[in-house]
């Protein structure tokens, strides 16, 4: 029974499906045009989604196509009135032009996608109004992974494969622009000797940022979103950990930051509100009024699941372009806390790959790089040199595999500060690299493996490269 206000009859493009197929009787190259766009399961009639499916078939196996011989695979039967070998002629008849079929199929695509939206909600409508849903939260998630891969399809059309001629011709393009100071080489992260290594954070990168706890995994993400959203466009943070007001203290205490000031304005200064000068409120109030004008965009929301975050970032692209500049990066803090689906419960590892794997997948869709935090396991602690190494990340095996960059942080001074009975030497180390920070790239596909040091004050939540 249909729910009131809903079409009786589901959204179909019944005469794109004739129009295509009659196409592919005449000239099988247009089925494969058309398969680029849609799939069997696409067509919403019975008949030709068989049809379809014994085309893609003989094609596959380099046969021949005819609407006799599919006669013959599919049987001389009644078709609401008209034989096989009638309908067939009738589809060869009036067929398009192999030119047409890539358009037809994107019709045939649009309205199985239509029907997808519509079943959900009708599946949402009949189960609200029988009782069965226990969870609303639960159920909502479920919705939104459905739609999600409705949104996905979608925006698939815009990757298609390309010759390796016009891709050779696009990169002369940009090599040509870059080298006239007309176009960047990628997101920089906003350290000039990380940038040079690295190139920036590239178009469709799964960056990983690698880090045991308190080695400064926000402050870098932070200053990278910073920078980003000044010289590149719209960024997306999602912090999975912090809430809202903890992340602005930290942003605050960032832009606010002065180093010839007497004393230092950190994040838990402001959190506290307690001691401020009239000065520092003044910088708080100058740093506000600069952060309002960046496109950096919070989720603070916890228990995200990736296809709630891959949601999210279409949307924040929507947004972006309607304010007339692009979403470059989604920042997610971190990797860990995203929920896995039900899947593989139970089993982290298969639960990370399935993660790890989405990230890099969601930064191919959108075209822009993915920057994921990641903890590194304990393994380090039991080093005399704790520096991390690819093998310390948390199920390293995919996300190591996933990544097109992965980025290791180190602080020598954190490590110092907890030893007990510091000697001599010791101490001296300290004072020097109290406010040290090392970034090592640990893998890069494309490029060198490096160590940079960068000035790092944690409290005030500040980044910069060290001066040479």
């Amino acid at each position: 029974m249909n729910a009131p206000g809903l079409p009786h009859t589901p959204p179909n493009a019944v005469g794109a499906e004739q129009a295509l197929l009659g196409a592919a009787l005449h000239n099988a190259e247009a089925l494969d045009r058309a398969r680029d766009h849609v799939r069997t399961e696409d067509f919403y009639d019975d008949v030709h989604r068989q049809l379809f499916e014994a085309m893609c078939r003989r094609r596959d196996e380099g046969e021949v196509i005819d609407w006799r011989l599919l006669t013959a695979i599919l049987g001389e039967v009644d078709l609401g009135g008209v034989k096989t070998s009638t309908y067939l002629a009738k589809l060869a008849a009036e067929a398009i032009t192999v030119v047409g079929a890539p358009g037809y199929a994107r019709l045939i695509a649009e309205a199985a996608r239509m029907r997808r939206v519509l079943e959900t909600a009708q599946a949402a409508v009949a189960r609200m109004t029988d009782g069965s849903i226990s969870d609303p939260a639960e159920y909502a998630t479920h919705m939104i992974a459905t739609l999600d891969e409705v949104a996905s399809a979608g925006l698939a059309e815009h990757a298609r494969r390309i010759s390796v001629g016009d891709g050779a011709y696009a990169v002369l393009v940009r090599v040509d622009d870059t080298r006239k100071g007309r176009a960047p080489r990628g997101v920089p992260y906003g350290l000039p000797k990380l940038d040079a290594d690295t190139l920036g954070m590239r178009p469709s990168q799964f960056v990983v940022l690698a880090g045991r706890p308190g080695m400064g995994k926000t402050t870098v993400a932070l200053h990278v979103a910073l920078n980003a959203a000044r010289r590149s466009g719209a960024v997306g943070f999602f912090s999975l950990e912090m809430g809202a007001d903890e992340l602005s203290e930290r942003v605050l205490a960032a832009v606010a930051y002065d180093p010839r000031a007497v004393s230092p304005l950190t994040y838990r200064s402001i959190a506290e509100a307690r001691g401020l000068s009239d000065t520092d409120l003044q910088r708080l109030v100058d740093a506000q009024d600069d952060v309002a004008k960046l496109p950096l965009w919070i989720e603070p929301q916890v228990g995200l699941t990736l296809g709630q975050i891959a949601a999210r970032a279409r949307q924040m692209r929507l947004r972006a372009e309607r304010r007339g500049f692009p979403l470059v990066a989604i920042i997610i803090d971190h990797i860990g806390l995203i929920r896995p689906s039900k899947r593989y419960a139970g089993n982290r590892v298969q639960e990370m790959t399935e993660i790890s794997s989405g990230l890099k997948g969601l930064a191919k869709e959108l075209g822009i790089p993915v920057l994921g935090l990641s903890q590194l396991n304990r393994e380090a602690e039991k080093r005399q040199d704790k520096r991390p190494q690819l093998a310390d990340l948390r199920e390293s095996g995919s996300i190591e595999q996933d990544a097109d960059v992965v980025l290791g942080l180190y602080r020598e001074a954190y490590y110092l500060d907890r030893q007990p009975d510091l000697s001599d030497e010791e101490q001296d180390r300290l004072a020097r690299c109290q406010n040290e920070l090392e970034i090592e790239i640990l893998k890069q596909r494309s490029g060198p493996t490096n160590r940079i040091t960068c000035f790092c004050d944690i409290a005030c939540n500040v980044l910069a490269e060290a001066a040479r």
